[in-house]
Parts: C-alpha cells; sequence; structure tokens
C-alpha cells in the first residue's frame, strides 16, 4: 500500500509539472527601430553657382561586430552583448546608407545622388564604412550612445579616381536614460552632426557646386 501511495504522488507532481510549463512563462515583445536623421542637414554656399555633377554613394559598410540587426550594448572595456529583443527594423547598413543618401540629397550640392543601381554616369563616388554603433553602458550613470563612420569621396576620371575628400567621424552622445528609444534619439544626434560635417567638408573641398 505504502509504495501505491508514493507512486501516485510522484506520478500527480510530474502532471502538474508538465500542465505547467509554457503557461505561466511569458517573455517581452520584440520591438524595431530605425535611425531617420533630420530633412535638413545643410546646404550649399549661396552664390557659388547651381549644383553639378552625380554623386554616387555605395552601400555602407559595417563592422561584423555591429552589422547585425540587434543592438548591440558596451557593457565593459571588453565585455559586449546583444539585445534580442530591441533590433533596428532592417540591418543597420541599409538604414544609414539611406540616411546619407537623403542628407547629401537635401543638401543640394550635387545635380543628383544616386545609388548603384541607376543608370546615371556618376561625376564623383563617395564610399564609407560604419566603424561603431553601439550603446555605451561601461558607466551606468551616464550611458552614451556611439557611432563612428568613415568616408572617403573620389573623383571618377577616365584616368583614375583621385581622392577628393577622406574623413572619419566619431560622436558618443549622452543619453537619458537606458531605454532603447533614448539610445535612438542619441544615434539619430549622432547621426545628424556626423552628415552635418560631411557636408561641411564637401564645401570646403568644392566639390559638386562649382
Amino acid at each position: 500500500m505504502a509504495m501505491r501511495i508514493v507512486s501516485f504522488c510522484m506520478g500527480g507532481a510530474m502532471l502538474l509539472s508538465a500542465g505547467c510549463v509554457g503557461v505561466e512563462r511569458s517573455y517581452p515583445d520584440k520591438r524595431y527601430f530605425v535611425i531617420a536623421a533630420a530633412e535638413k542637414i545643410g546646404a550649399a554656399n549661396p552664390g557659388v553657382g547651381d549644383p553639378k555633377g552625380v554623386l554616387l554613394v555605395y552601400n555602407l559598410r559595417v563592422s561584423p561586430r555591429y552589422e547585425g540587426r540587434s543592438f548591440v550594448y558596451r557593457r565593459s572595456e571588453s565585455s559586449f552583448e546583444s539585445d534580442f529583443y530591441n533590433q533596428f527594423l532592417v540591418y543597420p547598413g541599409a538604414i544609414l546608407t539611406e540616411e546619407v543618401r537623403k542628407g547629401l540629397a537635401a543638401a543640394a550640392m550635387f545635380q543628383a545622388v544616386i545609388g548603384g543601381a541607376s543608370q546615371l554616369a556618376p561625376t564623383h563616388i563617395l564610399e564609407g564604412s560604419v566603424n561603431a554603433l553601439y550603446g555605451d553602458f561601461r558607466d551606468a550613470g551616464s550611458p552614451k550612445a556611439v557611432l563612428e563612420m568613415e568616408f572617403f569621396l573620389t573623383r571618377d576620371t577616365p584616368a583614375n579616381a583621385d581622392i577628393v575628400v577622406h574623413r572619419r567621424y566619431s560622436k558618443s552622445v549622452p543619453v537619458n536614460g537606458g531605454s532603447p528609444e533614448a539610445l535612438v534619439r542619441g544615434w539619430r544626434q549622432a547621426l545628424n552632426e556626423i552628415l552635418a560635417g560631411l557636408v561641411a567638408d564637401l564645401e570646403a573641398a568644392n566639390v559638386g557646386s562649382h
């Protein structure tokens, strides 16, 4: 009799445990974000003539550390982690490439700003890379949104491609709190500042409008 009672209780416990698995457990929903630059970053200096030339902007290359859709957080000098539940809507290289093209088109320094699929013949080519894109949480009380981008502008000539501008821009923007929304706002500010710097450097090199 004692053996039967023990066996029944163990079986009942197993059934109760099996019935609870997957019922009470819950997970947060995934959330998706984009980084959208300001509509107007800068413009060519007035009086320098109508915009001329066609600028081809190649797709940006992204460091393998940050090329995935999941947000990346830096916790220490050598420790990084990815966030499965907060992600970019599409891969960050595609998002940032589109924003760079839109920003340079709005600056009206060139007659046209195109992508690789265009049939227009470019006079200038812009190549770029995203070297850093993460949330810096090494100091828990002072989180930052980090974005580093590097650009090469070349003039497309029959003989060779001359490098006209080479610049690297690194921004670390303090964010209010550690929420994903705050981090995206910080990346947006960093992108706006980088595009403003790029436009200013292109103007200084007297490309496009001349």
